[in-house]
């Protein structure tokens, strides 16, 4: 299955709730394939959780003020730092874990990476239930706020905003989402798919930010992402038992 189908049948998700199911046939059938599931877990997981999330909104009211392609650069390049930050910790988990003194046969970290995506699923679809878009709507308003409005030129937009975007990334679900599928997937695999995720929800605050929530389900995102989380959990913990 390639990206591009991986692709438009979330963002056919997104945009309406017959498409759920589909989604979720092609979470089952990625976490299927071997070549692809890094790629294709971190696009969707990525995609599913930053759509309305704080730096999805922090993106969309920049865009509004500023100039969109800084606003574009500054997001995606903080995002970008954060991916490989994240997936490079994950490494370092990997790596520790086959170079303790302690080793055994366990793999302890492809089990750490199934509780914490099994975690942030069970976490994000009762989330659906809390309003919780709003509150980070909020909390993104109040940090564009503090940001101010004014800027010497367009490096300097970029400079604040990939500050900005990257203080609000850090200890968020899609980070330690991302270490636990480097931990336990081709991190290669892991930071292309991530890196498609943020591109195309990025792309997507930027653009269409100020009309997207009229089309788009932030319960229906809440439930598909959650749903992924535990899907890929499952089938992580069934690739180590397997091994």
């Amino acid at each position: 299955m390639s990206a591009a189908a991986a692709l438009g049948v979330a963002a056919s998700a997104l945009a309406a709730p017959e498409h759920a199911r589909a989604a979720a046939d092609l979470a089952a059938a990625a976490a299927s394939d071997a070549d692809q599931s890094g790629f294709v877990q971190g696009l969707l997981l990525i995609l599913f959780s930053e759509i309305g999330d704080k730096t999805f909104f922090i993106a969309v009211l920049l865009a509004l003020q500023q100039e969109k392609k800084a606003v574009f650069a500054g997001t995606f390049g903080a995002l970008a730092a954060m991916t490989l930050i994240s997936v490079g910790l994950g490494q370092v988990l990997h790596l520790a874990e086959e170079a303790s003194p302690f080793n055994t046969d366990v793999p302890w970290d492809d089990y750490l990476a199934v509780a914490l995506l099994l975690f942030f699923g069970v976490q994000t679809i009762r989330s659906a239930e809390d309003a919780k878009a709003e509150e980070e709507e909020e909390d993104a308003k109040e940090a564009v706020a503090e940001m101010g409005s004014s800027f010497a030129d367009s490096s300097a937009l970029i400079l604040s905003t990939f500050a900005l975007v990257f203080a609000a990334e850090w200890g968020d679900k899609s980070f330690f989402a991302t270490i636990a599928l480097s931990a336990a997937a081709d991190p290669v695999q892991v930071v292309g798919g991530a890196l498609a995720g943020h591109f195309v929800a990025t792309a997507g605050a930027v653009a269409l930010g100020d009309v997207i929530g009229d089309y788009i389900s932030e319960r229906l995102v809440a439930y598909v992402g959650g749903s992924l989380f535990i899907l890929f959990a499952v089938s992580t913990l069934v690739d180590t038992v397997s091994k």
